[in-house]
């Protein structure tokens, strides 16, 4: 570029560059600014990615985290023990609860308190040894006798009138019959007179109505229930059994008996849902069972009622779903507490009738801070289990205790602990991860306390529901067995016939005996005096039936347990 010579040119030229530098300088400007934007868009939308990145980890570590507990929980149900307890010797006392008890009770409880037998410290438990065994008088009895053999007598002792022969016991031996079938003929008195008009007079005698039609008698029939409801035996093994004693019979025969006798003892079944419905407090539960469809298998519902002592009835029921209306419909009129778990079913019949109070279980409470427990023992999980165990060591210790004697006591003694659990529970509530689990523990209490809380308003209340649990395990021995039940209306046999042996077993009542009496007598007996075959009033005119080995093995296996827990007290005091 050639530069000009004349003044006013250069100033031109001046002018003309930095005009053109402004120009340059403000696109730089422009450009650097449009850059920075750029960078800082990318900046945000790397600093977003990196957030959604981080916050997609976190959610992933917490679902890896839910399932490893979930797994641990799921092999500790399989393979773990079944027993929740808690043993912790480094901590047995975290907090003072004579000092809990001593600033709450009343001189007035003080001496409510006093009044109660004083627990003793238990004694060593010895062993009885090894006894003879003594069979029962009214077993059969034979006799099986070894004679001498001529050619082993001594020649001397042959005809020797000095010499005594007789027979010495030598023991007992138990020996079994199998099953036996008997054909009874049945045969009818008829008194016939034919008359002058070519007429004939005709009398028979009267013969028993029998509660199904068919061509086995009532005895048949009570072995037969007995086998599938309280033995468990599928239709096809008992068809089997039957076999191996000369008569088979087919299995579909069973079931369809099984459902006309269901049929027959219902006004009995609704008699005792009855009594149990009048029950101070009554315990329910319920577990899944398969029911087969048209090309699939739908889960349907097998529900148990529990009566309380004064109205001894393990009540089923049997449904093809869960829906709420279900309860509400079993327990249409029932006025009392009712002791569940927390299905939504049971406590919206506790919101919405009046006469019915939610009783929560405290077994289920513990079962979520166990469970937490076994994930990752923490000072927290030691100190809640450790209420736990404090408020079922004083229940164990009024046990024995009349209603009014067993409320007292509880007023007295695990008042003060509910009181300091809940205000433990409260406390710990905000400390704790939105998601962790044992804030869930903690809700799950905290938002059903009111109902937690009812056992401290009348002495009849059970602390837990595991009468209901061992209830319905009853019948779910077998199910591995007999796997499903065809149709709703074998389930609602199930129901029934399962009322009717669980009754049995919870008052130690041979089922045998009791079906055949039931059976044989049901459709004589009229209305007013269908009371008399209730399990319970059954038992009171045949005592014979009663299976006092189990009797005796549930009297000792309590002691036991008192026993032991007693010495863990103990100890740990």
């Amino acid at each position: 570029m050639t530069l000009p010579h004349d003044m006013d040119r250069c100033h031109a030229l001046i002018k003309q560059l930095r005009a053109q530098l402004q120009v340059t300088r403000q696109q730089l400007e422009e450009m650097k600014s449009i850059g920075l934007q750029e960078a800082a868009a990318r900046i945000s939308h790397l600093e977003a990615l990196l957030a959604e990145n981080q916050e997609t980890i976190a959610d992933q570590q917490q679902t890896i985290t839910t399932l490893r507990e979930d797994n641990a929980l799921l092999k500790r149900s399989l393979f773990g023990p079944r027993r929740e307890r808690f043993e912790d010797p480094a901590q047995v006392l975290l907090f003072d609860d004579q000092a809990l008890e001593a600033a709450s009770q009343s001189p007035d409880e003080r001496r409510q308190e006093s009044a109660l037998p004083e627990e003793q410290p238990p004694q060593k438990r010895t062993s009885p040894g090894r006894r003879r065994r003594v069979f029962p008088d009214f077993l059969p009895r034979e006799e099986q006798r070894y004679e001498l053999d001529e050619a082993d007598i001594p020649e001397e002792m042959r005809d020797n009138p000095h010499a005594r022969r007789f027979f010495k016991k030598i023991g007992e031996q138990l020996e079994v019959v199998p099953m036996q079938l008997k054909v009874v003929e049945r045969y009818q008195e008829v008194i016939a007179l034919d008359q002058p008009n070519e007429t004939t007079a005709v009398v028979s005698a009267r013969r028993p109505t029998p509660l199904i039609q068919s061509f086995v008698g009532p005895s048949v029939w009570a072995y037969l229930t007995t086998c599938r409801f309280a033995d468990h035996l599928p239709y096809y093994r008992v068809e089997d059994i039957l076999g191996r004693s000369g008569f088979r019979i087919d299995r579909s025969t069973q079931w369809r008996w099984m459902r006309k006798l269901a049929r027959g003892v219902t006004p009995l079944v609704d008699l005792m849902w009855e009594h149990a419905l009048l029950s101070t407090c009554l315990t329910m539960d319920e577990t899944p069972v398969k029911e087969l469809a048209i090309g699939k298998t739908l889960t349907g519902y097998l529900w148990t009622g529990v009566g309380d002592a004064n109205h001894p009835y393990d009540c089923f029921f049997y449904t093809s779903d869960r829906r709420s209306i279900r309860p509400e419909t079993f327990l249409s009129g029932y006025e009392g507490y009712l002791l569940s778990d927390a299905y939504v079913g049971y406590e919206r019949i506790g919101k919405l009738w009046s006469g019915v109070l939610k009783a929560s279980c405290w077994a289920h409470g513990r079962r979520k801070f166990d469970e937490c427990h076994h994930l990752g023992a923490t000072e927290k999980t030691r100190t809640a289990l450790a209420y736990f165990r404090q408020l079922f060591d004083l229940e164990d210790m009024c046990k024995q205790c009349s209603d009014e004697e067993r409320l007292a006591f509880r007023q007295a003694r695990s008042k003060p602990i509910v009181e300091a659990f809940h205000e433990w529970l409260l406390e710990q509530r905000p400390r704790q991860l939105p998601k962790a689990k044992l804030l869930g523990a903690i809700n799950y209490m905290l938002n059903r306390w009111e109902s937690f809380t009812r056992f401290l308003e009348s002495g009849a209340i059970p602390m837990s529901s595991n009468c209901a649990e061992r209830s319905v395990k009853f019948p779910i021995l077998g199910r591995k067995a007999w796997l499903f039940v065809g149709n709703p209306q074998a389930g609602e046999t199930a129901a029934k016939l399962f009322t009717l042996t669980k009754t049995c077993n919870r008052h130690r009542i041979d089922p045998f005996a009791y079906l055949q009496d039931v059976y044989a007598r049901l459709p004589t007996t009229p209305p007013d005096e269908l009371p008399t075959l209730l399990p319970d009033q059954w038992i009171k005119e045949h005592p014979q039936h009663l299976i006092q080995e189990r009797v005796q093995e549930a009297i000792d296996r309590a002691a036991r347990a008192r026993e032991t827990r007693a010495a863990r007290r103990h100890a740990a005091a």
